[in-house]
């Protein structure tokens, strides 16, 4: 969009996204009331139609399109959502508005008036494509019904002028055509809500399928891709800032001991409540991930080697604490960890390595412990 033209935009639609949408939809209503009027005066300037009758008219379709504009441009529509349920369209609202209207051109417009009926079509299609399909029929058949009441009262006042054969053609034809239209709206609306089944399906599929890519499957923990990502992320801002960051490396102590001795749906269950317990030790910039097997890596961002020392000595005490009574009562689990720090996005794979070393030194040194790589 021109430069020139945003602020001229932004008035009159307000910001970008859904309700602005809105704004523009009632402010093509008002331009189509706009034209309407310019109709009507021609009308007029045709002597088909009193000025009593125009006037008022053109000034209440200039007025309710004003009404509707403004109302959706100040966020009256959303307020009337929250309290009462509307849909902020204000769909129904301006069918109904633009029904009264078009039945008033009917009663007016003299012989021109057999025109009217396409508006009077017109607001049941534009209503279709938001109004569900109870709403649509309700619509169609109000219009059908004021039609009628209409078509009588101008044979009644003056049957000369508006024979009842042409009055009754005139409600047969445009009970045909709303009749197709409703059924239209029927199918547009089944259409609609196919549409958006698919759309949450597909959305839900793309959400699993992000979280098979990312997450592995029986700790909800990010997987080694995930970490990678993050790691690559994090690295590049600290290198930017200059700030530490700090890698561990962590291996289950006598895991296969655990495997023998409870199975290995008891395996299982250790290594989720291993994984519950350090997530809820961790500050919310630290990631662990599941590296594989009964492997962890710990990224813990802003933090000296020193300080990821203290925070393993937390989880460690927080394992303590809290044995594996699921798997069996008193079962208590250590870990062995490497702890370095990461200089940079190319000194990952370096750090990774010197934290797996220093995890098997500390395997050496009796478990239960962590080096420094």
């Amino acid at each position: 969009m021109n430069s020139s033209t945003t602020p001229v935009a932004d008035w009159l639609l307000g910001p970008a996204g859904p309700q602005r949408w809105r704004v523009t939809q009632s402010l093509l209503a008002l331009g189509a009331y706009a034209v309407l009027t310019l109709v009507l005066a021609w009308q007029w300037r045709l002597d088909l139609i009193r000025t009593r009758a125009a006037l008022p008219l053109g000034l209440s379709g200039l007025a309710c399109g004003m009404v509707f504009y403004g109302l959706t441009r100040s966020g009256g529509n959303l307020l009337l959502q929250r309290r009462f349920g509307w849909e902020p369209s204000l769909t129904l609202a301006q069918s109904i508005a633009g029904l009264v209207g078009a039945l008033w051109i009917y009663l007016v417009a003299g012989p021109t008036r057999g025109a009217a009926l396409g508006l009077l079509v017109l607001v049941v299609v534009f209503a279709m494509f938001r109004l569900g399909p109870r709403e649509a029929l309700g619509l169609a058949a109000a219009a059908l019904l004021l039609l009628g009441a209409a078509s009588r009262w101008l044979t009644l006042s003056d049957a000369f002028h508006f024979p009842a054969d042409v009055e009754a053609l005139h409600m047969a034809y445009t009970t045909v055509v709303l009749t197709g239209v409703a059924l239209l709206a029927m199918r547009v609306t089944q259409l609609r809500e196919q549409h958006q089944q698919q759309r949450v399906a597909l959305q839900q599929a793309l959400t699993r399928i992000s979280e098979l890519a990312t997450r592995d499957e029986l700790t909800g923990l990010p997987n080694r891709r995930a970490i990678l990502d993050q790691l690559a992320t994090e690295t590049a801002r600290h290198a930017r800032k200059k700030l530490p960051l700090a890698v561990a490396l962590i291996d289950l102590d006598h895991f296969k001991r655990i495997n023998d001795q409870h199975g290995h749906a008891g395996g299982d269950q250790v290594l989720r409540g291993f994984a519950h317990r350090v997530e809820s030790e961790l500050r919310g910039g630290d990631v662990m991930a599941r590296w594989g097997g009964e492997e962890f890596l710990l990224m813990l961002p802003d933090t000296s080697v020193e300080a990821a020392q203290q925070c393993l000595d937390r989880l460690r005490e927080r394992l303590r604490q809290t044995p594996f009574d699921e798997v069996s009562p008193g079962l208590s689990i250590t870990f062995s960890a490497g702890v370095t720090g990461c200089l940079g996005q190319g000194d990952i794979d370096s750090a990774i390595e010197r934290a797996d070393q220093a995890m098997y030194r500390a395997k050496q040194a009796g478990r239960d412990r962590a080096e420094f790589g």
